[in-house]
């Protein structure tokens, strides 16, 4: 072949992987991870306003699936490997969050946790096609690995004063601990643990030193950040991950990595204690109590001066220990494991021995006092508490169990998304408060049933199973990549036992990396060579890029319009605290937010709220029919909303309608197993109306009797509680339930 006629056909293979498209979806992607984490994470807690945010990621998101699109049309799209599968798998689950919609117990939410599953899919869509070419893949790697650490520093800046964010020093029965952009330190630890084992991995494979060093320097930030949020749950996760890891590893660089990552972890101990004691006591000048109001201090300042110089210094002396092994130790290392490194269980025979060593020293953790006096008292409390036994554990078994309850009522497509903070109080174990189950697992169950709880562990070991299979068998193609392996392992390890992927920030992080994982054997992963395929027609070339295209536009057109009904309410309801406007002036624009959706308990709430406070000054009937319409209506599409049923219980009460009132106190009893306040005012009404009501006197009574002896039945087994265990909120006859069933006893 001519180099001129070579040269033409090297050209018309690049025009066809389209390098400038793909370069802007990776872009896209490295955008979205720097972007979006400071909205609180995008925390989705089912309320009106953790939303907007999640809205404008949706958005951005789906402008990326519809670049996505166009990507596999113009690089022909065929359903001839499994990367054109996943494309297809990875739809089910949003498509199932879609089914069960349509049946949900908060109609409002499901749709909502619809567009962000969707999201996902998009983001690993994105990513599963941009990340295909090494150096897009190194974009997206740094992109992720920079967005971790400005993410380590943002939270350095609260701990040390130098930057207020409500709660990224989150304050907890034993002080504040840190938690960053989350506002959860739980979240925030099992995020840390990946960046520390993603920092550590980069520490032993990087070829360029000055990588090397970059994320040696931060190893110490990172550890330090990890032990001031005092997760217990989290560093359960760091010996199964470094089990799960380090077979990955070649033998001379899994001793590299376990040996800096034990520096690390020896050096930020020593500077712990310091830094422990100039934090609290910069906590005590920087956060708002009561008195005052939050403020910042300067770098400058004595407290936060010493802490940034201890932090600096241990971070500069730890990569400098680790830069001189490297070159000094190392090369005799590899030399000397060379011949151990051939035999075939070489691979896992160290992670075996770290096990076993691993092990001894937790049990000395625990067990030694003279050990835990080296480490800050806090510190060293947390330790002593690591047990089965202990709160947080006892209360996460209660909700797995009541989840489970939940998915045995709606087993198939479960009950919609946000059915969890809908449903637990009607089959919760006691009167605990929880908008989360504290396990994407079982929350993902409970929303979408076993159908959709399948899809999503099917997704998975389909995922795990090419890459793994991949990595073994193709070692020519492994890198760098393994970071976004221990990324998304991480964050499935620790979303196993809190609720990180309610942070739609580290649910894209997922299923980002879960697409980066595959995208480097996507040419390998073909189901037969190219020469035995048959010709496709050209219609199985567009057929599924033009289905994705209609799909982002379809989602951006809803999430746009969603996300605009919820800034038309914010300036109404802005409008409206400014006292500028009358209610006349306001409804239009209210009324449009609940034409765009009607679902939204929020809106329709508030404008009940709204018309009724005008109906109590001036009388007007229509007013009041206009509010209870609106209460109605927005109760059918939120049955479970607490807020609509004491409403409508008040409303009857007012009106003298007994009979309703009563209905709505079993409904509101039959939906909050464990709030007193239904009890309370059942007890009181049907009392009352036993005078009011002599022929229904009789059942009446009986009725009293029996919430009389379920409170007692349940205050019972509340006792029964492990002592370790919260029962969470109060729970017992309250004076006016005393003195009502006093008034019948004397009768």
């Amino acid at each position: 072949m001519s180099s001129r006629k070579k040269a033409t056909q090297n050209t018309a293979e690049l025009s066809k992987e389209q390098p400038l498209l793909q370069g802007l979806l990776t872009l896209g992607l490295a955008l979205f991870v720097l972007i979006f984490p400071y909205e609180r994470g995008l925390f989705n807690g089912y309320e009106y306003g953790f939303e907007s945010p999640i809205y404008n990621a949706a958005i951005y998101g789906y402008v990326l699936l519809a670049a996505t699109a166009l990507f596999a049309y113009l690089t022909g799209w065929k359903l001839n490997n499994h990367r054109s599968v996943l494309s297809i798998a990875v739809l089910l689950l949003p498509a199932i969050y879609w089914l069960s919609s349509m049946q949900a117990v908060s109609s409002y939410y499901a749709k909502f946790m619809t567009f962000v599953f969707f999201l996902l899919a998009a983001l690993f869509l994105t990513s599963l096609y941009a990340a295909g070419r090494v150096q897009m893949r190194k974009w997206l790697e740094y992109g992720v690995v920079l967005s971790a650490y400005l993410i380590v520093f943002f939270g350095l800046l609260n701990l040390f004063g130098q930057q207020y964010y409500k709660d990224a020093m989150w304050l907890a029965h034993d002080g504040y601990r840190l938690s960053s952009v989350f506002q959860y330190s739980n979240t925030y630890a099992g995020f840390l643990i990946a960046i520390f084992l993603i920092a550590a991995y980069y520490a032993a494979t990087c070829e360029r030193w000055y990588m090397r060093l970059a994320n040696s320097i931060m190893l110490v930030p990172i550890l330090i950040s990890f032990f001031l949020a005092y997760s217990r749950g989290a560093l359960v996760i760091i010996p199964v991950m470094l089990i799960v890891l380090l077979p990955f590893l070649k033998l001379a660089r899994q001793f590299a990595y376990v040996v800096y990552a034990g520096l690390s972890a020896l050096l930020t101990l020593v500077i712990l204690g310091k830094i422990t004691a100039n934090t609290e006591a910069i906590s005590a000048i920087v956060q708002p109590t009561e008195t005052k109001v939050a403020t910042t201090i300067s770098m400058f300042d004595k407290l936060p001066l010493q802490s940034w110089a201890l932090l600096a210094g241990a971070a500069l002396v730890n990569a400098g220990l680790i830069m001189l092994i490297h070159k000094k130790l190392f090369p005799w290392i590899e030399k000397k494991s060379a011949r151990l490194a051939q035999r075939k269980w070489a691979f896992a025979a160290f992670p075996a021995a770290i096990v076993v060593v691993g092990l001894l020293a937790a049990v000395l953790l625990i067990t030694s006092d003279g050990i835990r006096d080296l480490l800050p008292e806090k510190m060293a409390s947390r330790f002593e508490n690591i047990n089965l036994q202990q709160h947080s554990v006892l209360e996460r078994w209660t909700f797995y169990e009541d989840g489970l309850k939940v998915a045995k009522d709606y087993p198939l497509l479960g009950a919609g998304g946000g059915s969890w903070q809908a449903l637990y109080e009607q089959y919760q174990n006691n009167p605990y408060w929880s908008r989360q189950a504290h396990s994407f697992f079982i929350q993902t169950l409970v929303e979408v049933g076993w159908i959709g709880f399948a899809a999503l562990i099917g997704l998975l070991v389909y995922v795990y199973y090419l890459y793994i299979r991949s990595y073994i068998r193709y070692p020519e193609r492994r890198g760098s990549h393994l970071i976004f392996f221990i990324l998304a392992t991480t964050l499935l390890l620790h979303s196993a036992i809190d609720f990180d992927m309610s942070y739609v920030y580290l649910s894209a992080l997922l299923f980002i990396s879960l697409g980066a994982m595959i995208a480097p054997y996507g040419k390998s992963l073909a189901f037969k060579q190219e020469a035995e395929q048959p010709v496709q027609g050209s219609a199985v070339k567009w057929i599924y890029p033009s289905a994705i295209g209609v799909l982002a536009i379809v989602l951006l057109v809803g999430s746009a319009r969603a996300n605009g009904a919820n800034s038309t309410f914010q300036d109404t309801y802005n409008t409206a605290a400014a006292g500028k406007a009358q209610l006349n002036q306001l409804l239009p624009s209210l009324n449009k937010a609940i034409k765009t959706s009607p679902d939204h308990s929020v809106f329709s709430l508030t404008k009940y709220e709204w018309l009724m406070q005008v109906y109590e000054q001036t009388q007007n009937a229509s007013m009041k029919n206009e509010a209870l319409q609106t209460l109605a209506s927005g109760k059918a599409n939120d049955p479970y909303n607490r807020s609509f049923i004491m409403a409508q219980y008040q409303n009857d009460k007012k009106d003298g309608k007994t009979t309703e009132m009563l209905q709505v106190l079993e409904e509101g009893i039959s939906k909050f197993r464990w709030d007193i306040e239904f009890y309370d005012h059942a007890i009181v009404e049907y009392v009352a109306a036993i005078s009011s009501d002599a022929g229904n006197a009789e059942s009446y009574h009986k009725r009293v009797l029996e919430l009389k002896a379920e409170v007692e039945r349940r205050i019972a087994q509340l006792a029964t509680l492990p002592p370790e265990q919260s029962q969470g909120r109060d729970f017992s006859f309250t004076p006016a339930m005393q003195q009502a069933l006093a008034s019948i006893e004397t009768k």
